[in-house]
């Protein structure tokens, strides 16, 4: 992929929308208790914060759009090694405004590349930020990537980003996975385990574990679980991760430190992780990530006998044909389906069997 083609999407991902919203609801009505962002939990943003819905008409809200310097910042590199389109939703009479808003932010971009309409799932690209989950998973682009926000936070599995820095760090990864795979996996080193759902990631660093080789850093979650420490959501929002993710509602992060003193022990650090968080592995310690392999039916049935619940068994049915393309930009991928995926790390890494 010499220079792919990225669509981005303004609202909520280029520039604040719903935040300017709530501002302007609190303005007007003074709560008592004031509305917050981290309130919007679906897109349909139902009940309190649903209040904000009479501003999306109001020409002020679109006039409030202003990129930061640290956005354009990104965007800007994204530009020197992509051609990038700005694709957004705008009612007919912001329209107007809308293109002036991106022309303002970003001069040199042809005027020809800004795509005004709803029908986002006609156009084609390589990659594409969205933050809203369906206009992901309809994207017809080769890598549909989530900007994580708190409407879609349940959402599992997809390609997904906390803020335009780290969509540049994974646009890289994307374009370089071709060319700078990890051809050979040294100790010490991160062993990042991807892959859907019930694809057997837990499952075969529990069975890695078993060899002194291998170990697993500390890992936090905001549920209760015998696999990791459990903190509250205020606990974990007080914490400095180096690495963090929200999997069907429930947050995980692991500490830099945790993970270093695994590999100062001279021992491979084994983790399963999500795309986005094998990438941040990537960047800072010596890395090899591993897409764990298993037949969609099989990977069906394990989710549907979970213990999960319904809710979460949804979002992560949804979200298998999306992950699944993740496998082109890993360093290795393995076959889980009989179960042997353990014993095909250790032949990668030792040739052992």
């Amino acid at each position: 992929m010499l220079r792919p083609k990225i669509g981005l999407d303004w609202d909520d991902v280029t520039a604040p929308f719903n935040s300017i919203a709530i501002n302007m609801a609190n303005e007007k009505y003074q709560y008592e208790n004031p509305l917050r962002l981290e309130e919007i939990t679906s897109w349909e943003n139902t009940g309190r914060t649903s209040v904000i819905k009479e501003f999306y008409q109001c020409e002020e809200l679109y006039k409030r759009q202003v990129v930061t310097e640290k956005t354009k910042k990104c965007v800007r590199k994204l530009m020197e090694i992509a051609d990038v389109y700005f694709i957004t939703a705008a009612y007919p009479q912001f329209m107007g405004i809308r293109a002036a808003q991106i022309l303002e932010a970003f001069p040199e971009l042809p005027p020809e590349n800004i795509i005004l309409g709803n029908a986002k799932n006609l156009v084609q690209f390589d990659i594409i930020l969205d933050d809203a989950i369906h206009n992901v998973l309809e994207s017809p682009a080769t890598y549909p990537v989530l900007m994580r926000k708190p409407w879609n936070w349940k959402m599992t599995g997809l390609l997904s980003v906390n803020n335009m820095s780290d969509f540049v760090h994974l646009v890289k990864q994307i374009m370089n996975a071709a060319m700078h795979r990890t051809q050979e996996v040294k100790v010490p080193s991160v062993l990042a385990l991807v892959g859907p759902s019930g694809s057997g990631k837990s499952r075969i660093a529990k069975e890695l574990r078993t060899d002194a080789r291998f170990e697993s850093p500390l890992t936090y979650c905001t549920k209760k679980s015998k696999k990791h420490n459990y903190l509250s959501e205020a606990e974990f929002a007080q914490q400095e991760f180096f690495e963090k993710t929200r999997y069907a509602g429930i947050q995980y992060g692991t500490k830099k430190e945790d993970i270093q003193a695994v590999l100062d022990r001279g021992h491979f650090a084994v983790m399963p992780l999500d795309m986005c968080g094998a990438i941040a592995m990537k960047r800072h310690f010596p890395t090899a990530i591993i897409y764990i392999n298993k037949d969609k039916e099989a990977l069906i049935q394990d989710i549907v006998e979970s213990d999960y619940t319904t809710e979460e068994k949804t979002l992560r049915l949804l979200s298998i044909d999306a992950e699944k393309r993740n496998r082109e930009i890993c360093d290795y991928v393995i076959d889980n389906t009989k179960g042997y995926g353990g014993e095909q790390i250790l032949e990668i890494i030792f040739g052992e069997k």
